[in-house]
């Protein structure tokens, strides 16, 4: 049944394809749950089936002793990010399809000040946004732009590995927390005497991860990390509340010193198109923006996402309102998206008119 439903999963054009004990499994189109149909109820049966044809010996005695897995899987011309778990039903699996083609800056669109974050030799830049936002798709990009652009070393720090790169201009090691390291920590500790360029790190959970990114950073290397936020502000937020109320001021000056930007985005359905398009939002650590993060004021940023164009900032509303009047996406869903709805509203009724083409 599994391999059925996977190669269903590409066929439809699916993100994700949800296997659940106790009911059919369901598949996640243009972000809409859609049961598969003449799909039996998915059995206990099923389930561990499924366990034994995909997991190996050592990851079956993992999922068996803790419940729970992440790990990436191939199958024919897919790839998969799986998340295995039990719940008060049983057994639960959900797989997002990875494409195997790399997207360049250009297929997802990504603001100009973004791609030439990719360009500085040093610093942190965060790629942001909600589950399934897209976060590892943009973050592929950035290394496939300096995998076929630069001579450079680079090392992943994933869990699990999502996007699997082959070195062309750079040499790029790719590493797993729990298979090649214990954890994310150990693993960019590792990179920092690897003679690296380039640090990708997959998820910043905690204060020992970001501590060790922020000395990656002061180090000279060039660090990616991804964050769990809605917004840029959001993801300085984030970045410094995992660590103690006493280490704020701190962290936040060694954060304004090294950042070099955040990248947020939403995806939000196409116009008249099936599938789904990136709004983001670009922060770049300007003069101004450094003050205001070394003085921990920086709910007075919004003012300059908003008004930031000629720096290369991008607020997510003016993204959404942008996207709207080019007709790429419908004008209801950029007001879903937004933050600030009143003034997405007006935005695009002054620049269009109250009807709208949007």
């Amino acid at each position: 049944m599994i391999f059925e439903l996977l190669n269903l999963c590409v066929e439809k054009g699916a993100s994700d394809l949800h296997f659940k004990v106790g009911y059919p499994p369901i598949l996640r189109i243009d972000g809409t749950m859609r049961p598969v149909k003449d799909m039996p109820v998915v059995s206990y049966n099923d389930f561990e089936i499924m366990l034994e044809a995909i997991l190996d010996d050592l990851q079956l005695v993992n999922f068996l002793k803790h419940r729970k897995l992440d790990l990436g899987y191939s199958f024919l011309n897919a790839r998969f990010r799986v998340n295995l778990f039990n719940d008060m039903h049983g057994g639960n699996a959900v797989f997002r399809v990875i494409p195997f083609k790399h997207l360049s800056f250009a297929d997802i669109d990504l603001p100009m000040s973004g791609r030439r974050m990719a360009d500085r030799p040093k610093g942190i830049i965060l790629v942001t946004g909600a589950t399934g936002a897209g976060k590892s798709t943009t973050l592929s990009t950035f290394i496939t732009h300096i995998n076929t652009t630069y001579h450079k070393t680079v090392v992943t720090v994933e869990d699990p590995i999502e996007y699997l790169f082959e070195d062309e201009m750079s040499l790029i090691s790719q590493r797993q927390v729990g298979v090649d390291c214990l954890t994310f920590e150990e693993g960019i500790r590792g990179a920092l005497q690897m003679d690296c360029d380039v640090l990708m790190v997959g998820e910043l959970r905690n204060a020992d991860a970001v501590e060790m990114t922020l000395l990656a950073a002061e180090s000279g290397k060039l660090v990616f990390a991804t964050l769990h936020s809605n917004t840029a502000i959001q993801a300085i937020d984030r970045f410094v509340n995992l660590f103690p109320q006493t280490l704020h001021s701190q962290v936040l000056g060694r954060l304004g010193s090294h950042l070099i930007g955040v990248v947020t985005q939403t995806l939000v359905p196409r116009r008249n198109a099936r599938g789904r398009i990136a709004a983001f939002e670009i922060l770049i650590n300007t003069s101004a923006v450094r003050g205001l993060i070394n003085e921990n004021r920086v709910h007075l940023i919004s003012s300059y996402l908003e008004s930031g164009s000629s720096t290369g900032m991008v607020s997510l509303d003016n993204s959404l309102v942008d996207l709207a009047l080019a007709g790429k996406i419908e004008k209801n869903d950029a007001l879903l998206a937004a933050n600030n709805k009143t003034y997405v509203k007006r935005k695009i009724e002054e620049r269009d008119g109250p009807g709208g083409a949007a």
